[in-house]
């Protein structure tokens, strides 16, 4: 994982839901946060799920390909014990592309968040960026609004479910071209689950700001919480197609609707 810790802490004034606040890090979750559920939902998900066998079969042989493999059988022997669609991964080449096939697409059908799956999701979606077949889908607001707090010297972490792979190949084939350059550093749930308060305190530990001292933004109540229960100061974003927010939750962590809310 490729983080830069060191760097120049600004403080810069957050007013949203007529509450001021200061940061001097910024967590951004991807999917409804900086990038549309549909594209994730009705582009990159599908496109997984329909290309892994032709992947595995054109890839088989590839180092990386066969690392993955025997982590998805490591975890298929886990998984079956609880959830009987999951099927053992046999040995031969033909078998074990038709058994990992059928749990990968079991898995995403399921939405499971699981690091090995997520994995060969990132191969696979490096490979459509490089073909051209996609393009990673930010807001509008996003990009602009970044350049301006990157400016300020404060570092923009990302925080996703996905591979830091699939994360760094979304903003680097991104509709605004690429990225990268303004994040500081990526997380995945190799640093723990979303929804567990010590990924958030691990977090903190690795780019070296105090848990008071970060925002994070999500569209996930869930996420909000447990990023809060660590110290983090949170809002939830809403966008077009994500999912409804309780009340309770939006008085709790406060609400955005565009990241120009938090300048």
């Amino acid at each position: 994982m490729s983080s830069i810790f060191f760097h120049i802490r600004t403080l810069i004034p957050v007013m949203t839901n007529t509450t001021t606040i200061q940061f001097n890090a910024l967590l951004l979750d991807i999917e409804g946060t900086i990038t549309s559920i549909s594209f994730v939902k009705d582009e990159l998900f599908p496109y997984a799920f329909e290309n892994v066998g032709k992947y595995l079969e054109e890839h088989y042989d590839k180092p990386a390909t066969q690392i993955i493999i025997e982590d998805l059988r490591r975890l298929a022997e886990q998984q079956l014990e609880t959830d009987a669609a999951v099927v053992k991964i046999r040995e031969p080449k033909q078998e074990c592309i038709e058994d990992v096939t059928k749990n990968v697409r079991h898995w995403i059908k399921r939405d499971k968040k699981l690091t090995p799956m997520k994995a060969l999701q990132g191969l696979i979606w490096e490979e459509a960026y490089q073909r051209g077949y996609v393009k990673g889908h930010v807001y509008p607001d996003v990009l602009p609004i970044l350049k301006i707090i990157e400016n300020r010297k404060i570092p923009i972490y990302i925080y996703s479910s996905g591979s830091v792979h699939a994360q760094k190949l979304l903003f680097a084939n991104s509709v605004e071209g690429d990225m990268t350059k303004i994040l500081y550093g990526y997380f995945d749930t190799n640093i723990g689950l979303k929804g567990e308060t010590s990924s958030y305190t691990k977090i903190s530990e690795q780019i070296g700001v105090p848990e008071k001292d970060i925002l994070f933004l999500t569209d996930v109540e869930a996420e909000a919480a447990a990023a809060s229960k660590a110290g983090l100061q949170t809002r939830l974003v809403i966008r077009p197609g994500n999912a409804a927010l309780t009340q309770e939750a939006k008085n709790a962590y406060g609400t955005i609707h565009t990241l120009e809310e938090i300048l």
